[in-house]
């Protein structure tokens, strides 16, 4: 199989622990994957262990979980607020 490299400034600054654990169903999140490449995706289920938004991830760390890929690829970044998603759904983006 071969091996793949990404060139990404891969920059982690995860939120606390307690932050995650106000997430809940209906938040929008900013999913960095790759550590560098912005998504937001709406929180559909949380358990006492995992964020699930079509993606899952650890309730405690915010990283991505997916049992195909070894090493991190993505994090929670933040919990959109209320004007940040509605700049982001005008086409606008986030700092």
């Amino acid at each position: 199989m071969p091996v793949i490299y990404f060139n990404m400034k891969q920059e982690h600054n995860p939120l606390t622990k307690e932050q995650y654990h106000v997430i809940k169903v209906g938040d929008v999140i900013e999913r960095m994957l790759g550590f560098s490449i912005p998504m937001y995706l709406k929180v559909g289920n949380v358990t006492d262990d995992v964020i699930d938004c079509g993606w899952e991830f650890n309730r405690h760390t915010g990283i991505e979980i997916d049992e195909y890929i070894p090493t991190p690829v993505s994090y929670i970044k933040r919990v959109l607020t209320e004007e940040q998603k509605e700049l982001i759904k005008n086409g606008g983006k986030l700092d």
